[in-house]
């Protein structure tokens, strides 16, 4: 019996060495996981800039010298992927999506350090309790104090909650936002570059970076977006997509981007498109109102007959025979400017205002037939338009707002449908063939429309290198420059989904000699992969009157020859 005491001591002595290692186990696992989540937690805190100073002028200057008249669609949507104020946003892109990846890091540090901390406490639970033995359990678990004391302490916890999240500095939300390589399954844009790469468009056709350098993170980030939306249709059909959208497992730092990217390019298109106006040059602003259907449409080349025959089956599905867009152009006419006939309604005019109506359209009529001199102001371009798809397209936008329960006065204000109109003009011989010397003065200014930009310090102008004048200039050399010279670009914009018709008038300045010219009338559209519509007038131009003023001018300085 005298043994039993020395087997107890021994038996203490060993549980106290066990204790001892486990405590020595469980700090240096803390120990590293606290230093580990420190230096998490220290960079996870170091206040981030959000801001993002852009340079709009660097950057339209870096666009224009960019491009040249020869520029292909997907050259114009490169050299805005890579544009100055582009790059600036992606690289802001990245680093906050850097610190949101850091801060989730974090979170899950801590996380698995408590799971750590738990399965210890319970290990050493299970070395010193004995399973039918509760002298470890806590006496005070049933005290109303300690109750109210919990209690208290959740009550806490949920303000301070509250106001993070009204401050901005929830925690929660950071842990909430699924991360592409962070957590499993989640795409974001790794998952778009690998199935761009399976498509055979990443890298990017015919892409080149200046002297052959590595493209950078925000580099391939913009042509990743870019790549994406002219192959959204491949993307958003795909499986894996379909897949991970219900779920959540969309990493929303690439595609929430991709959304403001897509703004920021669509304004930047635009852009281009009155510059290539400006310079004149008609082949770059085809290329550009194709860039734009590309872009908004998804497709990697607006001329293809496989896109063609999908986009027009697509519409037929969707809208009918009938939705098809297209322009139905009638009662086009070319020469002076009439004045537009009165709008009011039929009912609501006298007999004396259906006698003055009647008298003004015998005098339109009239004006029509004049012949267009070299000393008017301007000509005037008109023609009917009826769009063959407004009723198949309003009857389409009136059942989705009903199958969304949104009132159809709210739900057309969206719509936007645009057009572009691109006038060009030929000097015709006697045989009526295109003569292909013309120098194309017109409105009585300098046909060299450079020179024109230039002495009134155009702003475009003086953003443009040398080489990229002379590569626009070059354009303008040669025979057949009337081919490849805007004389006006005019867009046209509907509102109103069920507009059926609509007059458009453009003013043109007349030639400065006279003769018999042709004007070519080319109608693309901003929306759709449909076809171009085109048109001809042709109109003798005769030779004008000296205006009064001009005269006057005349005659001061005769008369003060004379003196």
């Amino acid at each position: 019996m005298a043994s039993l005491p020395i087997l107890g001591g021994i038996a203490l002595l060993i549980g106290l060495i066990i204790l001892a290692l486990k405590f020595a186990q469980k700090s240096s696992s803390t120990s590293t996981t606290t230093s580990s989540s420190s230096t998490l937690t220290k960079k996870a805190n170091k206040p981030l800039n959000r801001k993002v100073t852009l340079n709009p002028e660097a950057d339209a200057k870096y666009i224009l010298n960019t491009l040249t008249p020869k520029s292909t669609p997907l050259e114009i949507l490169y050299a805005i992927a890579t544009s100055p104020d582009n790059i600036t946003v992606a690289t802001k892109s990245l680093e906050l999506r850097a610190d949101v990846v850091q801060r989730k890091l974090v979170h899950l540090a801590e996380q698995a350090k408590k799971a750590e901390d738990a399965q210890a406490n319970a290990t050493l639970d299970e070395l010193l309790n004995d399973d039918d033995d509760d002298a470890w359990a806590n006496d005070d678990e049933d005290d109303e104090a300690a109750q109210l004391a919990k209690a208290a302490k959740e009550e806490k916890k949920k303000q301070a909650a509250a106001l993070a999240k009204a401050t901005g500095k929830d925690a929660q939300d950071v842990t909430k936002v699924m991360l592409e390589g962070v957590d499993d399954d989640v795409l974001g844009m790794q998952w778009v570059k690998k199935n761009l790469t399976a498509l055979g468009v990443w890298p990017p056709p015919k892409y080149t970076t200046k002297n052959n350098i590595n493209m950078d993170a925000p580099t391939e980030r913009n042509l990743i977006m870019t790549m994406g939306r002219l192959n959204a249709r491949a993307l958003n059909s795909h499986p894996e997509l379909l897949q991970a959208g219900p779920t959540g497992k969309i990493d929303p730092t690439y595609f929430q981007s991709t959304m403001e990217y897509r703004q920021r390019v669509g304004q930047q298109l635009d852009n281009v498109l009155r510059f290539a106006c400006t310079l004149r040059s008609f082949q770059l602003a085809c290329a550009v109102l194709d860039a734009i259907v590309m872009f908004k449409i998804g497709c990697m080349d607006a001329h293809s007959e496989v896109e063609l025959k999908w986009f027009q089956n697509f519409m037929e599905e969707k809208y009918g025979k009938e939705g098809t867009p297209k322009l139905i152009l009638e009662d086009t006419y070319l020469g002076v400017p009439t004045e537009e006939p009165s709008k009011d309604k039929e009912e609501n005019k006298t007999e004396a205002e259906k006698k003055e109506e009647e008298k003004n359209k015998l005098v339109q009529l009239i004006a029509q037939s004049r012949q267009v001199t070299t000393t008017d102001d301007k000509m005037s371009l008109e023609m009917q338009i009826t769009r063959q798809h407004a009723e198949a397209f309003t009857k389409e936008k009136l059942a989705l707002c009903q199958r969304q329960g949104i009132p159809p006065q709210i739900g057309m204000q969206a719509y936007r449908e645009s057009w572009f109109i691109i006038v060009r003009a030929y000097k015709l011989n006697e045989d009526g063939s295109r003569m292909s010397n013309w120098d194309g003065a017109m409105g009585g200014s300098n046909p060299n429309h450079f020179e024109v930009l230039k002495g009134n310090k155009h702003a475009i102008f003086d953003m443009l290198t040398e080489d990229t004048i002379a590569s626009f200039e070059k354009e303008f050399v040669g025979s057949d420059v009337s081919d490849r010279k805007v004389i006006v670009g005019w867009p046209f914009v509907i509102s109103n989904v069920a507009q059926k018709s609509g007059k458009v008038k453009i003013h043109l300045p007349p030639p400065d000699v006279p003769g018999k010219y042709e004007f070519s009338v080319t109608i693309k559209s901003q929306e759709f992969l449909c076809g171009v519509e085109e048109f001809k007038l042709v109109v003798d131009i005769a030779q004008g009157v000296k205006k009064k003023k001009d005269e006057k001018q005349e005659e001061d300085k005769e008369g003060k020859k004379d003196k």
